[in-house]
């Protein structure tokens, strides 16, 4: 969950308002590829690491296939949400699949990440098969047999993608786990949630989203408002990111710092209050642009305030942000507490440059707190 230090607009254009690799539904399949509504494909897994071998997602049961990489941190940070839909949906007829694509040498890795993962029994994770030529000569860039069942098939190259199968066997969702897979599931048990009837929703935001880019590259930003509206109505799922770009606009292209804010503290009890990730994102790009407004800084602070609720007080870039705001705030004591346990939890996550940027800050609250006149 690192927050980039650019304008919001741009990160969230720049990944696509459909959100975090997110892509529409069948859009990007070929004619003979893999699209919502067709019959999942086997799992050609070389081993399984936990739970018991699975060939085919079979009918009874609705299967969520993830496809991993231990050594890419968006992987690794989504396995607590992965856990959490795990937990939540234990013996409901729900089968959490993981593939794990990076070969042998992540075997070892993934005893130490189980705790993430909710009831092992909800689980079964494999290592991919590899091709034989790949095993041959050692090539790195050569996709696993159920990565091209899968993700190739579906012009899918983004990782953690999850694709959701039904319980007749057939693809009903794909997609970024963080972005909608748990109301995908509840609509599935539901009977709810149509895939063809998504996918054709998902088509028709994919062109407002381009008119949104559109307008936005010509800086035409109250159209882009109503477009990023409009989205949000005709796939209710991405109001997350469509109210994100409205608050982005807002605050920081228009500078209407009280309908920013506004907008900002909305998303609380809107579509993104439970999307840690983007609530994190904001207040980020909050504490950058208005580190001097004590207003913007207090709404940063509460939606980091959410953002670590959601993610169990366990993120470190979600701490690094929350201290940060309650350093601005001149809450010196509490910013020192909250970096220590960001710089704690990033060094045993192995990230030598984030570790350097975050202890740094450790350093600067910590001076100023003993730099400040004692109460």
């Amino acid at each position: 969950m690192r927050c980039l230090n650019i304008p919001l607009v741009a990160e969230i254009l720049c990944a696509g308002l459909l959100g975090m690799g997110w892509t529409v539904p069948g859009s990007g399949a070929t004619a003979d590829g893999l699209a919502v509504g067709d019959r999942a494909p086997p799992l050609d897994v070389e081993r399984w690491i936990v739970g018991a071998g699975l060939e085919r997602c079979g009918p009874g049961a609705i299967h969520a296939v993830t496809f991993l990489d231990l050594h890419s941190r968006p992987c690794r940070e989504a396995l607590p949400h992965l856990g959490r839909i795990a937990t939540r949906h234990a013996g409901r007829g729900v089968v959490m699949v993981g593939i794990d694509g990076a070969g042998p040498d992540s075997d070892g890795e993934w005893p130490s990440l189980l705790a993430d993962l909710g009831p092992q029994r909800a689980w079964r994770i494999g290592v991919d098969r590899q091709p034989a030529r790949r095993r041959r000569s050692h090539e790195d860039d050569q996709p696993g047999m159920t990565w091209q069942a899968w993700m190739s098939a579906a012009d899918e190259d983004g990782i953690p993608t999850t694709f959701v199968v039904d319980a007749t066997g057939h693809v009903a969702w794909i997609g970024h786990p963080l972005d909608g897979l748990d109301e995908v599931i509840d609509g599935l048990l539901a009977g709810t949630f149509a895939p063809l009837a998504e996918a054709d929703a998902g088509r028709r935001a994919a062109l407002l989203e381009e008119d949104a880019r559109t307008a936005v590259e010509r800086q035409e930003w109250d159209r882009a408002v109503r477009l990023a509206e409009e989205l949000a109505t005709v796939q209710p799922r991405l109001a997350g990111r469509a109210a994100a770009l409205v608050v982005d606009i807002l605050l920081f292209q228009k500078n209407d710092r009280a309908a920013g804010c506004a907008a900002a503290l909305a998303l609380l009890d809107g579509p993104a209050a439970h999307d840690a990730e983007l609530l994190n994102d904001i207040a980020h790009t909050i504490l950058d642009r208005h580190p001097a407004d004590p207003h913007a800084v207090s709404v940063a602070v509460r939606l980091a305030s959410r953002a670590d609720a959601l993610v169990d007080h366990a993120n470190p870039w979600v701490l690094d942000t929350l201290a940060r705001g309650q350093f601005l705030s001149g809450e010196e004591a509490a910013a020192v507490a909250l970096q220590k346990e960001a710089v704690d939890l990033i060094t045993g996550l192995g990230e030598p440059r984030e570790q350097r940027t975050m202890r740094r800050q450790l350093r600067r609250y910590r001076a100023a707190l003993e730099e400040a006149p004692a109460p």
